[in-house]
């Protein structure tokens, strides 16, 4: 069976998916018209399509450098975390990968990620679970390093983070710090876990222990990364080096309407839309991004106008290259928009 037929014989959604489906856009959209309420109270759109108007555009082709840079070394890392499961080209998953970054783009409910599981284990005979867990190690590694960033840049700058920012990046990286060390646990213990799960669950049915053991032992094959220092140390180097990327793209856009900031301002500001983009909003995150750089850049005295027209350029010249890049995957896999849409119900 091809893939496209295959994905064409996935089961209907239930009509209970598709209500969580309707919620959760519900709930994004009521999110993000607040964020973009706030970003724009007290300005026009007209002052920001001025201000557009006016930034100068020189930089771009560097930022989309850096950009291709940045996800070829997301596809690498990714590469890495899947060696436990198979050795795996860049190439070869890259298509995955852009495609759930096209799915964040246009889809509900951040799925993206869910979409790149399953684009992959379509392609190759993984195991899903397997497969989810490198992308949440993915995520919670990717947390770690621009919280430090935030961190870093307001240190640099000499600037005091409000209350509930500071306290907000806190517990969100304790909380990523503690689910990477456990997940390291496991993946250097997995028989110990796995034999307190078998015997707890000797207590329990027996249909529900056998799946638990069965994902439990998915992820421990793909946690066995940990026990080979010099890859963790690639992966780490990875996620870092790459959000100096990112971090290098703010720069650019700050810069391209003659805000001459110091770096440390790129720092905070990428470090405070990572905390923005945790919040369920709707597909692309518009309006998370743009009420972040305002709350970002207000510590260094940047005006509004500026702050939202300087998010649009940052936004806009990430969301046009990889959505057409992830339509482009997607389109070669022949696979439809919609048809991905049905998979994630």
């Amino acid at each position: 069976m091809n893939e496209t037929a295959a994905v064409a014989e996935e089961p209907r959604p239930r009509a209970s998916g598709r209500r969580k489906t309707i919620i959760n856009a519900l709930v994004g959209l009521a999110l993000t018209a607040l964020c973009l309420y706030l970003a724009f109270r007290g300005i026009e759109i007209e002052e920001v399509m001025t201000s557009l108007s006016r930034a100068s555009y020189s930089g771009l082709p560097l930022y989309l450098v850096l950009l291709v840079i940045f996800f070829w070394l997301k596809a690498i890392r990714w590469k890495l975390l899947l060696l436990p499961l198979h050795s795996f080209r860049t190439s070869e998953v890259t298509p995955s990968m852009m495609i759930g970054f096209m799915g964040n783009n246009v889809l509900p409910a951040h799925i993206g990620e869910v979409v790149r599981v399953l684009m992959l284990t379509r392609r190759f005979p993984l195991s899903k679970t397997a497969v989810f867990s490198t992308v949440m190690m993915e995520r919670l590694l990717d947390m770690l390093a621009i919280l430090v960033f935030l961190v870093l840049g307001a240190e640099m700058s000499g600037n005091d983070l409000p209350d509930w920012l500071r306290h907000g990046s806190l517990i969100l990286g304790l909380g990523c710090l503690a689910a990477v060390i456990a997940a390291g646990v496991f993946g250097l213990f997995p028989r110990f876990f796995l034999g307190i799960v078998a015997k707890v669950g000797s207590r329990i049915p027996g249909r529900l222990t056998t799946g638990l053991l069965t994902a439990m032992t998915s992820v421990s094959h793909a946690l066995g990364l940990v026990r080979n220092p010099r890859i963790l140390l690639a992966i780490l180097s990875i996620s870092l080096l790459k959000w100096i990327l990112m971090a290098g793209m703010v720069y650019i856009s700050l810069r391209s309407f003659g805000l001459d900031l110091p770096f440390s301002a790129s720092l905070l500001v990428l470090g405070v839309c990572a905390l923005g983009v945790t919040v369920p909003s709707t597909p692309g995150f518009f309006g998370v991004i743009q009420l972040s750089f305002w709350v970002g850049l207000q510590f260094f005295g940047v005006g509004k106008v500026d702050a939202v027209a300087s998010s649009v350029y940052y936004h806009l010249a990430q969301y046009i290259p990889v959505t057409a890049v992830g339509l482009y995957y997607l389109n070669r896999q022949g696979v439809s928009l919609r048809q991905v849409r049905s998979l994630t119900d």
